[in-house]
């Protein structure tokens, strides 16, 4: 019997180190991998950051208006929004005698009239009156291309510069987002963006005026009066992070970035915008595009 149980003590000791290699095993192995699959990294990205605003706006450029001169009907010869050269025939008005409008200068003949077109010249953007200008109820432009006009009726117009202006009406709450020099785009209600810089700041009683110029060409640039716009008044290009990557190792700022040897090491940033969920952060540091960081540092 007690041969039997001396024979059965090896093959009990080979089973329990058997179990036990199999224990360091998972402890060694299994378990670091299993807790490395809870660790999740994001992958650092470029991105764009618009500072903007929705601001109520006047558009406004150089245009001379051309009046009927007499009672009759009348016959155009050039369509809205083209441009034409100096003496080119514009209209004829069959009245008592005939009389022909002919261009007086290059420029971009428009129908679209809203007896506004002498108060928002350029020249007089210096002596506007801030405070009468914000108040004002600005008319929808109308098409004066009519088959017939009475003695003295107003026409048409001749846009006779490439520059056209936005001139963007400034709330108090959002007066230091503008300064003269400042670069800006402009982007109208169907979408389209335009550059524009910004030339003079107007100051009122309690809104302001900002006076920006654009010589990009907008279809209806020749059209439009009061209009609602979008203004984006910075962009700021950096790298884009979860803000919950962020931490500190007591002396700097950063963030931990997985190496090709599947550990996570300390890397130094610069925020430039920190948000709620993403932070953009400055190329050219030590993290780089498509770098793989932590995304939470509680994590690490």
């Amino acid at each position: 019997m007690e041969e039997k149980k001396k024979s059965r003590l090896p093959v009990f000791l080979i089973i329990v180190f058997i179990l036990v290699l199999a224990g360091l095993y998972v402890l060694l192995y299994i378990l670091p991998d299993i807790d490395d699959s809870r660790i999740q990294s994001v992958v650092v990205r470029y991105a764009q950051v618009q500072e903007q605003a929705q601001a109520k706006c006047i558009v406004a450029r150089e245009e001379t208006v051309f009046s009927s001169g007499g009672a009759g009907s009348v016959s155009y010869y050039i369509d809205e929004g083209v441009k034409t050269r100096k003496g080119t025939k514009i209209a004829d008005i069959y009245g008592t005698k005939r009389r022909n409008i002919t261009a007086t200068e290059t420029g971009t003949v428009s129908y679209y009239l809203d007896g506004l077109e002498e108060t928002f010249a350029p020249a007089k953007f210096a002596s506007l009156d801030v405070d009468e200008i914000v108040s004002m109820k600005i008319p929808e432009p109308k098409s004066g291309k009519q088959t017939a006009v009475s003695e003295d009726e107003p026409l048409l117009k001749l846009v006779t510069s490439d520059t056209w202006y936005v001139l963007i009406i400034i709330d108090e709450d959002q007066k230091n987002s503008y300064s003269e020099g400042q670069k800006v785009i402009v982007r109208f209600a169907d979408g389209e963006e335009f550059p524009a810089g910004i030339d003079k700041i107007l100051e009122g009683t309690k809104s302001s005026i900002a006076v920006a110029s654009c010589s990009r060409y907008y279809e209806k640039f020749a059209q439009l009066r009061g209009v609602d716009c979008t203004i984006i008044t910075s962009i700021t290009e950096g790298l884009l992070i979860p803000t919950s990557a962020i931490t500190t190792n007591g002396e700097n700022v950063g963030v931990y970035v997985l190496g090709l040897d599947g550990k996570y090491s300390f890397r130094a940033i610069e925020i430039l915008i920190e948000g709620d969920t993403d932070t953009l952060i400055a190329e050219g540091g030590a993290v780089k595009l498509y770098d793989e960081v932590l995304k939470d540092a509680r994590d690490y």
